[in-house]
């Protein structure tokens, strides 16, 4: 049975076992994110895919599967050992984000590579990505967590942007109805965020 995206990364994080391909479900977006943000053209972003899950999978699993087609029985553990689990995947995906730039002929390199290799651009990038992805996490829960209303309310005016007395109108509610759908979320999220970054 699949944990909710909330859990997943909190077990990841712990050193729980979970399904390799909720895993790699959750995590490929990421990675096809740090990628655009190395300059990689879409091929690229999908080799660098390829190359960091086949490194982690080599690292915590047994055996010889394809990448795409692992069994639903074969489980991904981290070991909190090696510290913190935002560092350890950040380290590989900047590594092979390098390996695959550098493949590229000569007079296809541009001025993306210093960029891409200083240490803080990388982590402004990386840190940029990964509140991204926690925050994609976070609103996955809470739409869990609240009627559909409260949720669509909050969308349409938090994330959206449109006017309240547009999402007043469309959902059937007062203004005040819409500013409080939208503070009892936000005050939900960040209690979910929080517990996603506990770890």
């Amino acid at each position: 049975m699949y944990t909710t995206r909330k859990s997943l990364l909190r077990r990841v994080r712990s050193g729980d076992e979970l399904s390799w391909n909720e895993f790699y479900a959750a995590y490929k977006p990421l990675i096809l994110l740090c990628g655009r943000d190395c300059g990689l053209t879409d091929d690229e972003r999908q080799e660098l895919v390829q190359q960091v899950m086949t490194e982690i999978f080599r690292k915590n699993i047994l055996g010889n599967y394809d990448i795409d087609h692992v069994p639903d029985h074969v489980m991904f553990r981290y070991d909190p050992a090696r510290g913190r689990f935002r560092h350890f995947l950040r380290g590989i995906i900047r590594n092979h984000a390098i390996r695959i730039y550098h493949k590229r002929p000569r007079f296809e390199l541009r001025e993306k590579l210093p960029e891409m290799t200083s240490d803080e651009a990388w982590e402004r990038a990386w840190d940029e990505e990964w509140e991204k992805h926690v925050f994609s996490m976070a609103c996955t829960e809470l739409k869990k967590r609240v009627k559909s209303v409260t949720w669509l309310a909050f969308e349409m005016y938090a994330l959206q942007n449109k006017p309240p007395e547009e999402v007043a109108q469309f959902l059937d509610l007062s203004v005040s109805g819409v500013y409080t759908a939208k503070s009892r979320c936000v005050a939900m999220l960040k209690t979910i965020i929080g517990e996603l970054e506990k770890n």
